[in-house]
């Protein structure tokens, strides 16, 4: 997958905490086109937030052109998953459950959406969400006031409307339904969503939706907030097992408990430039971040890096005593 895919709608593989190989597709490309804008954010502030579907979406031929393109470049065994992800949230898209549809007829790799669940209230929405093989729904906020106040979301979306859609496309998929929940302190003593009363609501929360898996999260890479603190490992894990009290037929998992596998990839030199350049349009990465996902030595991957940065093409930024890498 070469350099012309740097403007492509599929990025990856690229290793996931919990997917594996995930192979991604961005179905609403840069900017970022949301219906939140979260304090903690990879991505920074949100450009264009939207209560509703776009218009200005990527269309379903040209996502399934560039899926094609890419699984013909690839070995199968190399992907887990194939993920809606990347610069928005991916039920603005209209087309997203014909999408789901087209990749059936492209490959049998199970396919899963990222989404915040703003729109799982819509019937239209979960009727495309229950084509995937998995879904993984954001909840951080146990009530409006916090809901507002973390995630920032468009005018109109109402948090108990999100909470009672996730308990109706658990009823209604025959996929499984992860939660993912993503708890952060900030700096000074300020907003938090990981207090003794908020998790404990949380976990309420997730007993009454009752997922498959709830994923206990915190902000690893730099946020759109600058306040906004990752937890230490240990409370992360505190609060995987206070959710294992009540979430009892739900898998618990915690960002510290899980790492990708790699596969083997070979790249040419401008090959390797373009996916780095896709993969950190859509994420801040890491220099192992990157490497893992190209099976490319560290040191080697500097050297890429380094180079992308005296051509004014990446940018380096120092958070949580790491640099990260992210696209200009």
């Amino acid at each position: 997958m070469g350099s012309k895919r740097s403007m492509s709608t599929v990025y990856g593989p690229v290793p996931s905490w919990r997917l594996g190989r995930s192979l991604g597709i961005d179905v609403v490309s840069p900017p970022k086109t949301c219906t939140f804008d979260c304090v903690y954010c990879q991505l920074g502030r949100t450009l264009r937030k939207a209560p509703g579907f776009v218009e200005t979406h990527v269309k379903r031929h040209q996502i399934l052109r560039d899926v094609k393109r890419a699984l013909d470049l690839l070995d199968p065994s190399s992907i887990d998953f194939i993920t809606f992800s990347g610069s928005g949230e991916p039920s603005l898209n209209p087309e997203l459950g014909q999408i789901i549809e087209g990749l059936r007829h492209l490959t049998d790799r199970p396919v899963a959406v990222l989404t915040n669940s703003s729109l799982v209230g819509e019937e239209e929405v979960r009727r495309s969400l229950v084509m995937a093989d998995l879904v993984v729904a954001k909840l951080d906020a146990s009530d409006q006031g916090m809901f507002e106040a973390v995630n920032r979301p468009a005018q109109g979306i109402l948090h108990k409307r999100i909470v009672e859609g996730l308990v109706k496309l658990r009823g209604e998929t025959s996929g499984e339904l992860a939660l993912q929940m993503m708890f952060f302190e900030s700096e000074g003593g300020g907003l938090t969503n990981a207090g003794d009363q908020a998790v404990e609501a949380m976990a309420r929360l997730a007993e009454g939706i009752q997922p498959d898996e709830v994923q206990i999260n915190t902000p690893t890479r730099p946020p759109s907030e600058k306040s906004v603190l990752a937890l230490e490992p240990e409370k992360v894990k505190a609060i995987a097992r206070r959710f294992r009290l009540s979430a009892k037929n739900a898998r618990i998992v915690s960002r510290y408990e899980e790492r990708a596998r790699q596969a083997p990839r070979r790249l040419g030199h401008q090959e390797i430039e373009g996916e780095i350049l896709s993969l950190i349009k859509r994420r801040p990465c890491r220099l192992e971040d990157i490497a893992a996902s190209l099976n490319l030595p560290s040191k080697a991957m500097a050297g890429f890096l380094k180079e992308l940065e005296h051509r004014g093409m990446v940018l380096k930024v120092h958070h949580g005593h790491e640099d990260y890498f992210r696209a200009r």
